[in-house]
């Protein structure tokens, strides 16, 4: 498997990786998944979604049978991820949106996601970096992105 860049580039993606790759240019890069697991993200069953993980990267993939296949989502959990040369997992909520602010990430909405299966889980979503950072218990555990929209349909693929 090949070491891939960790710089997290919103709307881009990471690295050599690129959103809108589809799974043969994304396995050239990292090679085989270590769990790959196939699940339906609504009712429809046409709505499904190729979930790609690699551990020891601490790095899953998200491919949309909408988008034909294509990469759609990056997630991160390990430190070193970098947004904007800034190291974020780790961090309390109070510290990553200090952080966050001196980034520049300024439409930032806090959402509790808590559940039973999974208590004190809040997100916050950037909509303009296309981001959610995702945290348990207060602190950071895992960035999300994808692709950002030209309008609520359409995705503005990287070049």
């Amino acid at each position: 498997m090949e070491k891939i860049q960790i710089d997290i580039l919103p709307g881009v993606g990471l690295g050599k990786l690129k959103f809108g790759m589809n799974r043969d240019e994304v396995k050239s890069i990292l090679g085989e998944p270590d769990h790959q697991e196939i699940t339906h993200y609504s009712e429809d069953e046409s709505d499904q979604s190729d979930a790609w993980e690699y551990h020891p990267l601490r790095l899953d993939l998200s491919f949309e049978e909408a988008e034909d296949w294509r990469l759609t989502i990056l997630s991160v959990s390990s430190e070193d991820y970098l947004f904007k040369g800034s190291s974020l997992i780790g961090l309390s909520q109070d510290e990553l949106m200090d952080e966050l602010e001196m980034l520049g990430v300024k439409d930032l909405e806090i959402e509790d996601m808590s559940s039973e299966d999974h208590p004190a889980q809040t997100m916050i979503a950037s909509e303009s970096f296309g981001m959610n950072f995702w945290l348990h218990k207060d602190i950071l555990e895992e960035i999300q992105w994808g692709p950002l929209f030209a309008d609520e349909q359409t995705i503005k693929w990287p070049e």
